[in-house]
């Protein structure tokens, strides 16, 4: 590969990472979006969260948000209860079926990650998460 700098780099391999992910949600016939799956996995590990918080973590609008939660209600995979510290938002839980669901994903975060860290040294992965949590706490902070 020539020559590219480092901006190039994360975006292939962000692109790489995005249309793997895509090719094992089809293989697995799952019927989700990589972007539906995340917020599934946002769901997973900060529950109780609202869309608000789910926009805010995602950085996105809540209207986008709030098309894939309306998916994903109608897809049996989330459901909205009431929050009870604030009557005017609701609490987004995984059904059982999105726990299911959420389980599968897992496993196959899991397998896209070992195939792309195969032959790479464990020291080496952990200066790639070093380096990588500097360079976004780098943008972050020029925003």
């Amino acid at each position: 590969m020539a020559d590219i700098g480092a901006v190039e780099t994360i975006r292939c391999l962000a692109h790489a990472v995005k249309r793997q992910l895509a090719i094992q949600l089809e293989v697995e016939a799952l019927g989700l979006v990589p972007m539906q799956v995340r917020v599934m996995k946002i769901i997973h590990k900060r529950s109780p969260c609202t869309a608000l918080d789910i926009a805010s973590f995602m950085q996105r609008d809540k209207a986008q948000i709030t098309r894939l939660i309306s998916g994903l209600i109608d897809q049996g995979l989330i459901k909205k209860v009431p929050n009870p510290e604030d009557k005017r938002s609701q609490f987004l839980l995984l059904t059982q079926e999105g726990e299911r669901i959420q389980a599968s994903l897992s496993k196959i975060s899991r397998r896209a990650e070992q195939s792309m860290t195969k032959g790479i040294a464990e020291e080496d992965i952990k200066a790639f998460y070093a380096t990588t949590q500097k360079m976004l706490k780098n943008l972050e902070e020029n925003q």
